[in-house]
């Protein structure tokens, strides 16, 4: 009997356990920043990365997916020169966690 409750809570504990896990691992977000205010950078082989962003992570930056293809670094570069030069705003939707946001989804909205 005392065998049969401590697997229950071993299981209840477990359950709880998991469903903390999964909620904290990745949480996704929304922002919306001129694109004035964005500073673009690459290092090297690295995609594109973006500060001053206005994400949760520190200096507000934002990086894409390690596994994004060299036509979704172009495109980010490109939508966000062309923002700078139309006075625009790049909308973002991103996935963080701690101190890492990757990029899912990118804009340029109109003024």
């Amino acid at each position: 009997m005392l065998s049969k409750s401590i697997r229950k809570s071993i299981v209840a504990f477990s359950c709880v356990l998991a469903l903390g896990t999964s909620t904290s691992v990745m949480a996704t977000a929304h922002t919306e920043v001129s694109a004035s205010a964005i500073q673009i950078q690459s290092y090297g082989n690295v995609g594109p990365v973006l500060f001053y962003t206005g994400s949760v992570c520190s200096n507000q930056h934002l990086n894409l997916d390690p596994i994004a293809d060299v036509d979704t670094q172009k495109l980010l570069w490109a939508a966000v020169l062309s923002a700078k030069a139309t006075g625009s705003k790049v909308g973002f939707d991103y996935d963080f966690n701690a101190d890492n946001c990757i990029i899912r989804s990118f804009s340029v909205n109109p003024n």
